[in-house]
């Protein structure tokens, strides 16, 4: 059973458990099985909003997934969830509808998307997913790693500490920091 996905308010000022993020490296370059991939190993789920940014990218998203495309369009691959939350739906083999293969390694089109086009980040993939592999703690008033950080590929607990935090992690802590300061309620 996958993790279910859940958002609550976060306060406005960021507090971060920099001893646990500073113990792993991360980088998002792709993983080579389903079984070591965050893009089978979680359900995600889209807010309104962000199910608004990523219809209008299922054209190009159907060039790395085919299988998006039907004959009278694009497949609906969002099923209804609850809190107005839409659940991305995931293909036989557990992976995310939006993940495609390529020389081998699992890649997100929706990633790629905003790499190709050179989109800030966050502006076609979910929060959900850039937030990997970190996470809220039970309260939501923590960031922090998640207990299934090193469970994908794309992960590896560090041989000796460091006071420097993964560049991929620090743009992501940037990242979420800039859109608490930007949300007045103080939600991510």
């Amino acid at each position: 059973m996958k993790p279910k996905s859940k958002r609550s308010s976060r306060p406005s000022k960021l507090k971060i458990d920099y001893r646990s993020i500073r113990s792993i490296d991360h980088a998002c370059t792709g993983c080579s099985t389903v079984e070591e991939c965050c893009c089978a190993r979680f359900e995600v789920s889209v807010n309104k909003g962000e199910l608004k940014r990523i219809i209008p990218f299922l054209p190009e998203a159907a060039k790395f997934c085919p299988h998006l495309k039907t004959k009278d369009g694009y497949d609906n691959v969002f099923e209804d969830g609850v809190n107005g939350l839409h659940a991305i739906e995931t293909k036989e083999d557990g992976l995310c509808v939006f993940a495609f293969k390529t020389n081998g390694i699992i890649r997100c089109s929706l990633h790629a998307i905003e790499i190709s086009h050179g989109l800030p980040r966050g502006s076609v993939k979910p929060q959900m997913c850039i937030l990997w592999p970190l996470t809220f703690s039970e309260k939501g008033d923590v960031l922090t790693l998640h207990d299934n950080a090193l469970a994908c590929e794309c992960s590896s607990l560090r041989n000796t500490p460091s006071k420097e935090i993964s560049p991929e992690l620090l743009e992501t802590i940037e990242y979420i920091r800039l859109k608490l300061r930007n949300n007045q309620n103080g939600t991510f």
